[in-house]
């Protein structure tokens, strides 16, 4: 991705509102939703890789869902709960990341 200076000012605002007392992505999600949403929706207009529907994904979950039998159904939730698992981990394991980061420049 190329560089751009809108992307890494909103990254720097995500950035400065985590609280360092925050010890979890989960308490700290709500101080920074909205800046998070903006660069997500910037990031989302860059590339294609980037591209995603929040919105429509549910309804487009559940119809998949709807349509496989009950076996095939069960196996259909556990690949979702493992990815949305595996999502939560990545989420928190980059906002471990960043309170290091922030955590190092405040003490330097």
């Amino acid at each position: 991705m190329a560089e751009s200076t809108h992307i890494t000012r909103l990254a720097e605002i995500c950035a400065s509102r985590i609280d360092p007392a925050s010890r979890s992505f989960d308490d700290a999600f709500p101080q920074f939703k909205t800046e998070l949403g903006e660069l997500l929706d910037t990031l989302k207009t860059l590339d294609p890789r980037y591209l995603f529907d929040r919105r429509g994904r549910p309804g487009a979950v559940d119809a998949i869902r709807a349509a496989l039998p009950t076996i095939e159904r069960e196996l259909f939730d556990a690949v979702i709960e493992d990815c949305e698992c595996e999502l939560a981990a990545t989420r928190e394991a980059l906002f471990q990341v960043a309170r290091s980061c922030q955590s190092k420049l405040t003490s330097s």
